[in-house]
């Protein structure tokens, strides 16, 4: 693989690419490093346009929203009603529960799992945070600034990691360490050669081909002494699944470790360090590098297997880690946390709610879409993928509220709503958005970033989906993902101009686009994360009753596109906002330099 374009910031200016990149990940990319620059230049905003909430238009779009929105959420109970003969066929897949005297859907594994021993992950998250804060009180007297090695912060990180590991894996925790060790060993061994990168991720693909060809491994085929270990596996039988975010962080490390020993040889030891110590903003954290002490063996394992963000992230690279370890992130107030926790609670009850009300899960893993209408049948699937998504968010923010009481930031994952996304771009960058960002910085930088975008977007999903799981659908949802990239470029670039905005129907044509955008990703992600029977489902969208109603679809999307529009409109109206009073403050007073005589009117002068 290449080398990194963005090792060309550490002189304190970030290339061309690793400002496209940063962009796309959501990180602002000033064009000095702070550091170094107190008043980076300002990119000049447009005035936003005025509101549109009150006018007759969207007065006319409320009323379309009182309409469909509680014929749907009607629609969707009755396709889950006892009462109906397609109930008796998948009821062995409910489970009773708490609400309503109705079932509850726990047909999804990975939930089923997750809301089982959702006690026993908070109590041993609890028992972490609390030990972990007294020894930091312990530690907090020593001199970290001086500490180049394993930090004092994360010892008994590794002791916690290791107990938490083997309650979880069980004897399969010799597997995970054996390859974690390996990996150690190469980046050791290959830290700042041309060929590192390519030794690096074709021993982590290899990896991950490995684990899930031999399905974890097991001990009766290595020795047949050694069968009894397979008896121990602890509570998570398929660790090799969850070692999957464990290979990310390993590629991180080896990276991060890589591109400091090539910064040392181009810049030098001193200035690297020298930038190291002043780490201040979640960007430094991630492009300067750590001391080179601080890729030990010590600090990699605590970072690798923390236990907050082990099972499911989110995702944050090895720089940023030890740097939030040797000085303690301070953005979060204890509020703020506190108000996240009840989020996390809130968004729980939701999912119960729609578990106990629509049995998504059930009817689309039973499969018999001839019993439901075309209707029915389209809001079992938005269902499907709203339980995709507030499954994904409940899980991540569980582990992401963790780490903020452990003082540790790292980013939301899911920063807007499903269905509050119109852009194939700007729904990766805010789904999974830690894993954009790691995708942003260790694949497509490496790979030429926008200069090689043509091919590079095609790499990144396929590597995304063979990630994800060795199947075909998810490579087919893969190259749909990244063909679904180039019309929404091309129509970017051709209407992105003064004679197309400035058009009092730009924003319809603009809909028009994001309602096609969001068919597109619908059809994809039901290819790739939906159930037996999605051609089926598919096919008969297709047919003449199915095309009537995607057209009406096609109206109500337009109509719910607009409303997005205006949201992020609103948005930007406060993003103007705040840009205004800082462009006044930092104006300078024009009265400021002038000297007391010149400031005197011309009669005195005169006299």
């Amino acid at each position: 693989m290449p080398t990194r374009p963005s090792e060309h910031t550490i002189v304190g200016i970030p290339s061309p690419e690793l400002s496209h990149a940063l962009l796309l990940s959501g990180l602002s990319a000033p064009s000095t490093d702070s550091a170094m620059s107190v008043n980076p230049p300002r990119r000049k905003m447009r005035p936003p346009t005025p509101s549109l909430f009150h006018t007759r238009e969207f007065k006319f779009y409320y009323l379309i929203y009182l309409t469909v929105v509680p014929h749907m959420m009607y629609t969707m109970w009755q396709s889950s009603s006892p009462s109906r003969p397609e109930y008796k066929k998948y009821e062995q897949a409910l489970s009773d529960g708490w609400m309503f005297g109705r079932k509850v859907d726990l047909s999804d594994g990975q939930w089923d799992t997750f809301r089982e021993r959702l006690w026993i992950f908070a109590c041993a998250m609890f028992a972490f945070v609390a030990l972990n804060r007294v020894f930091r009180r312990m530690v907090d007297r020593m001199d970290v600034d001086k500490m180049r090695g394993t930090l004092p912060q994360l010892w008994f990180v590794c002791v916690f990691a290791t107990a938490f590991i083997v309650v979880l894996s069980g004897a399969s925790i010799i597997f995970i360490v054996g390859l974690a060790w390996i990996n150690y060993v190469v980046a050791k061994k290959c830290a700042g050669k041309r060929w590192a990168p390519l030794v690096i991720w074709a021993y982590n693909m290899a990896m991950l081909f490995s684990n899930e060809r031999y399905k974890g491994y097991s001990f009766a085929h290595i020795a047949e002494p050694l069968a009894w270990l397979d008896e121990w596996r602890g509570l998570l039988h398929r660790w090799d699944i969850m070692f999957n975010l464990t290979m990310l962080r390993m590629v991180s490390f080896a990276m991060d470790y890589h591109w400091r020993v090539r910064q040392d040889a181009e810049a030098g030891v001193q200035h690297v360090d020298a930038l190291a110590v002043n780490v201040q903003t979640p960007r430094e954290r991630v492009e300067h590098a750590c001391f080179v002490g601080n890729y030990s063996f010590g600090n990699y394992w605590a970072y690798l297997m923390y236990p907050p963000l082990y099972l499911t992230g989110p995702i944050i690279t090895f720089n940023d880690f030890v740097a939030q370890m040797r000085q303690p992130c301070v953005a979060t107030s204890v509020r703020e946390t506190v108000v996240y926790g009840l989020r996390l609670v809130g968004a729980g009850l939701l999912m119960e709610l729609v578990l106990h009300s629509v049995y998504c899960v059930a009817i689309s893993k039973w499969a018999h879409w001839d019993a439901y209408s075309v209707y029915e049948i389209s809001l079992i699937g938005y269902m499907r993928l709203t339980f995709i998504w507030l499954k994904l968010l409940i899980i991540w923010r569980f582990a992401r509220f963790w780490a903020m009481v452990d003082g540790l930031e790292t980013v939301e994952n899911m920063r807007r709503c499903m269905s509050n996304n119109y852009s194939l771009q700007q729904f990766w960058r805010d789904w999974h958005c830690s894993y954009n960002r790691w995708l942003v910085r260790y694949v497509y930088i490496p790979l030429g970033g926008r200069r090689t975008s043509s091919w590079n977007t095609f790499v990144v999903f396929t590597f995304v989906a063979l990630w994800h799981d060795l199947t075909l659908r998810l490579l087919q949802w893969a190259w749909i993902i990244a063909l679904l990239f180039l019309p929404e470029a091309l129509a970017s670039w051709f209407f992105n101009r003064p004679k197309w905005t400035s058009r009092p129907y730009f924003r319809f044509l603009c809909s028009m686009g994001g309602a096609l955008n969001i068919v597109g990703m619908m059809v994809a992600n039901l290819v790739g994360f939906g159930d037996a029977g999605v051609d089926k489902m598919l096919r008969m969208f297709c047919s003449a009753k199915g095309g009537g109603f995607l057209a009406i679809t096609f109206v109500v999307l337009n109509v719910h596109l607009q409303m997005m529009f205006e949201l992020r409109e609103r948005e930007y109206r406060k993003e103007y906002a705040l840009y205004e009073q800082s462009v006044e403050m930092t104006a300078p007073n024009k009265t400021q330099n002038v000297s007391p005589q010149s400031r005197r009117p011309k009669s005195a002068k005169r006299a």
